[in-house]
């Protein structure tokens, strides 16, 4: 009877199909002589590549999103009122100080 070759389970996160990467690839430089293993974990690696790819492709462009937006903020002028300059000293005024200059 052939053995189920049941399809490993989707990763759940970027992490996780890392930690799995890593795992095939011990586990692959141990067994060199399964060629009956090699090509199913082979061909799991490159759908865990295919899905940290788009983690990561997606990452970058929520960055670059935030970033622009952030800059967009930086460039917008303040809603804030404009600052009033202060009424001219008469000469007979002193300073709050008590300072004569």
């Amino acid at each position: 009877m052939a053995a189920s070759k049941a399809k490993p389970a989707a990763p759940k996160s970027f992490v996780e199909a890392r930690t799995r990467l890593d795992a095939i690839l011990e586990e692959l430089e141990q067994e060199a002589g399964d060629v009956d293993r090699l090509a199913s974990r082979i061909r799991e690696a490159s759908e865990l590549l295919r899905f940290c790819r788009e983690r990561l492709s997606s990452a970058r462009q929520e960055v670059q999103q935030v970033v622009a937006e952030l800059d967009a903020d930086d460039a917008a002028p303040e809603a804030s009122e404009p600052e009033q300059p202060a009424p001219p000293a008469s000469e007979g005024d002193a300073p709050p100080d008590g300072l004569p200059f």
